[in-house]
């Protein structure tokens, strides 16, 4: 995140006072943009920090939130299970290859298999969150 802000404060500046921004400023920020968002996944999911509708889900008992979790969770699975597959194929593709950056010297694979590595710990927490949604509390409710 540091670089991130440190390159796009750069980049306005030599853009806004020189007429002459970094060539290359955009990509480079956007893969790093990339970075951040994918490497923050799997620790938001743990956390619980996404989105949700808390009009209905505040209202929920403990049993009903596991389990709307888990359905939630089945929802992101089904959605990152794919994505982590197809970072790992095409990242293996780039390296072959060697797709990268046009105005710097910079390799595509890498980034590709974050975008892979992080998908895949989002399925991990996303199967984590469904066990414990479909598991049977017992002790639950009772006080």
């Amino acid at each position: 995140m540091p670089a991130m802000i440190g390159l796009i404060g750069i980049d306005v500046f030599l853009r806004y006072l020189f007429r002459a921004p970094l060539p290359w400023g955009n990509e480079v920020g956007s893969l790093l943009l990339l970075v951040v968002f994918m490497a923050s996944l799997p620790l938001c999911t743990q956390l619980g920090d996404h989105v949700r509708m808390d009009l209905f889900y505040g209202r929920y008992s403990p049993r009903a939130k596991r389990r709307a979790d888990a359905v939630s969770a089945l929802c992101g699975l089904a959605f990152a299970a794919p994505l982590a597959y197809q970072a790992f194929t095409v990242s293996a593709r780039m390296y072959r290859l060697g797709d990268g950056a046009y105005l710097i010297d910079l390799p595509y694979w890498p980034f590709a298999a974050l975008l892979g590595f992080s998908a895949s710990l989002l399925c991990l927490q996303f199967a984590i969150t469904i066990s414990r949604g479909v598991k049977p509390n017992h002790g639950e409710g009772k006080g």
